[in-house]
């Protein structure tokens, strides 16, 4: 049976009957049915709804959240009841301490626009990566089942949504550190889709990797001179700021491309400058100060880097940088555009050694 033909079977409003969401829902859901998923519904009714996820998903726990005691009764089997304020984020958070994390969460409970902004933020977090969020009744945000549903928020839930679908699109083009809501913050980028239907929106999780280990990747450059300790930090896409603490940054992926970066040596004798693409190159830096820019989808193309004047007695240098699209990495001396046509810069790896000249 489908997913429908059983909410049919025990009359939820979810049906083809009334809100008809279930064909919608089935389109995402059918992949997992035979699955060990589990599943919290926030608001139980009749408990309709909650018989049908028991039968659709015949390996699930369900657990259903309502304000009202006498929804024990629903209780049985694989289905677990829990009282509970939905617009009480300590008890909303210990519910999902006790059963989560879950695979897949449907809000349905007072439709209020305040309670469906709250349990978004405060449930989204324990969906597990992969899993589902869903949204239902938002037409309650609109006409005049708004003047009921309002309450005391200052902006319905499809408003908020909304939001979020700008940060989701415009992907690198907003600066997601500008954002004060520190949900939005968090997840604005860290869902697969969100997908809105007839009355309802469906939000699947797809949060990325966050490398904090302060690993650069792998090394470009090898040589036998001892190096001189250089620092190269970078703004790299999709990563954020990266610090490689022995002269390279290169990570294998190729969306990973160096948007900015700044350079520290032991010695304290170099300086650097970088292009953008579409863009000429800057001027030249000193050590510690960053050249290039941040979050504003401007990879770079070309790097200099050159000894201070003075200094060329002393030391030696050399610089190799990987390209998108490239092979082998392009190695510079001291001074030279380090550069592959317009191609977009993924690696850097800066070698500063003391010259022989010097002994």
């Amino acid at each position: 049976m489908s997913l429908n033909d059983i909410g049919l079977k025990y009359k939820t409003d979810k049906s083809s009957v009334h809100h008809d969401y279930l064909g919608f829902y089935e389109s995402f859901l059918a992949g997992r049915r035979a699955e060990p998923i589990r599943i919290l519904e926030v608001g139980v009714l009749n408990g309709a709804s909650l018989r049908m996820w028991e039968e659709y998903f015949p390996a699930a726990t369900v657990i259903g959240a309502d304000i009202v005691p006498a929804s024990r009764r629903f209780e049985r089997g694989r289905v677990r009841i829990e009282i509970l304020d939905q617009s009480n984020i300590e008890e909303l958070t210990q519910l999902a301490v006790r059963h989560g994390p879950f695979d897949l969460i449907i809000e349905d409970g007072s439709h209020m626009c305040e309670h469906q902004i709250t349990s978004l933020r405060t449930l989204f977090p324990f969906v597990r990566n992969g899993g589902i969020y869903i949204v239902e009744d938002l037409q309650t945000n609109y006409g005049a089942m708004l003047e009921r549903y309002r309450g005391v928020a200052s902006e319905t839930c499809m408003e908020y949504l909304k939001r979020w679908v700008d940060l989701r699109v415009s992907d690198d083009q907003t600066d997601i550190a500008s954002v004060e809501d520190a949900f939005l913050r968090t997840y604005g980028r860290s869902a697969q889709f969100l997908t809105f239907y007839r009355r309802a929106c469906l939000i699947k999780k797809n949060v990325r990797a966050v490398d904090r280990s302060g690993g650069a990747g792998t090394p470009l450059l090898t040589s036998c001179a001892v190096g001189v300790p250089v620092e190269v930090f970078a703004h790299v896409s999709h990563a954020g700021d990266v610090f490689g603490g022995e002269g390279f940054i290169h990570f294998s992926q190729e969306n990973r491309t160096l948007q900015g970066i700044s350079l520290r040596s032991e010695a304290g004798v170099l300086e650097y400058a970088v292009r953008p693409a579409g863009g000429t190159w800057t001027s030249w830096m000193p050590e510690e100060q960053f050249a290039g820019t941040r979050g504003q989808s401007k990879p770079l193309i070309g790097v200099k880097v050159r000894l201070k004047s003075g200094h060329d007695k002393d030391f030696g240098l050399e610089v190799a940088g990987r390209f998108v699209g490239g092979g082998d990495p392009v190695v510079v001396p001291a001074g030279a555009e380090c550069a592959a046509s317009e191609a977009h810069l993924r690696g850097l790896h800066v070698l500063l050694f003391r010259s022989d000249k010097s002994a």
